[in-house]
């Protein structure tokens, strides 16, 4: 606990008997590189746009997986939406070495993002990290993380508020750019934990995004009304279509810390 400490510089601990530490460095903002790359690592995961250079630099790239045209899959299908209904759904991050896009990863990294986001307002307004979206009135942090979150208002079926659980090809793809993926693309199964992480995400992120009316006016309405469908429509929805088949165990295993999200965000 270094708070009584006041001059920055480079410092050891000795203690006698047991050795020296190894330098380190006490200074103002001294974490702050590290919490502007984690910012902006999930602008480089952005599907549906150009990477354009002035952002990005030399990790810059063309625009990938327009998302306009996904098909329902088999395992997804529904009375108003039948297996190979085309829908749209672009933007969103990539998740990790593939180019799918998932419900449940993405809402847990948004969950931790709106947490630091009520918990420090004022240190996440420091936070810029050249975005396109960089010269509004909201900070980077929630700029980024809402480009995620109008894709996921679109995993949601207007009919029955369950949520598919990821958006997804056939198979993966190889190790290749976004712009030479051609595989069709699917929304697949709705599962629990879906409409659970996604009711939780929704719900908070209303309660974060109400000040900032110039740039997301009226989205905190939108979140918290999909919100409240996925919970009193879409558990069942979801429950209904799991409820038989070897996916069942697997995707609904790990549903108890989404209800227990759900409820403390609102």
């Amino acid at each position: 606990e270094f708070s009584k400490v006041q001059a920055p510089g480079a410092y050891v601990i000795e203690l006698t008997g047991v050795g020296q530490s190894y330098p380190f460095e006490i200074k103002e903002s001294l974490l702050r590189p590290l919490a502007v790359a984690a910012v902006k690592a999930f602008y480089y995961q952005r599907a549906s746009m150009p990477i354009e250079e002035k952002y990005a630099g030399k990790w810059n790239r063309p625009a990938g997986h327009p998302d306009t045209n996904v098909m329902i899959h088999p395992n997804a299908s529904s009375p108003n939406r039948p297996a190979g209904t085309v829908i749209s759904s672009p933007k969103g991050w990539y998740d990790a070495g593939d180019y799918n896009k998932y419900i449940v990863n993405s809402a847990y990294s948004i969950g931790l993002m709106l947490a630091l986001a009520e918990d420090a307002p004022e240190y996440i307004k420091t936070l810029r990290v050249n975005i396109p979206e960089s010269d509004n009135e909201t900070p980077d942090l929630l700029d980024e993380i809402y480009y995620n979150l109008d894709w996921m208002l679109t995993m949601q079926d207007p009919e029955d508020g369950g949520v598919y659980h990821k958006l997804t090809t056939p198979n993966f793809e190889d190790f290749i750019k976004p712009t030479d993926c051609h595989q069709q693309r699917y929304v697949v199964y709705k599962s629990v934990t879906a409409a659970l992480d996604f009711a939780a995400s929704m719900a908070q992120a209303a309660r974060v995004y109400a000040p900032y009316k110039t740039d997301y006016q009226g989205f905190p309405e939108k979140a918290i009304k999909a919100s409240r469908q996925s919970i009193r429509l879409g558990g069942e929805a979801s429950r209904r279509i799991l409820s038989t088949g070897k996916t069942k165990r697997t995707i609904q295993a790990g549903s108890k810390d989404g209800y227990v999200w759900r409820r403390i965000c609102g």
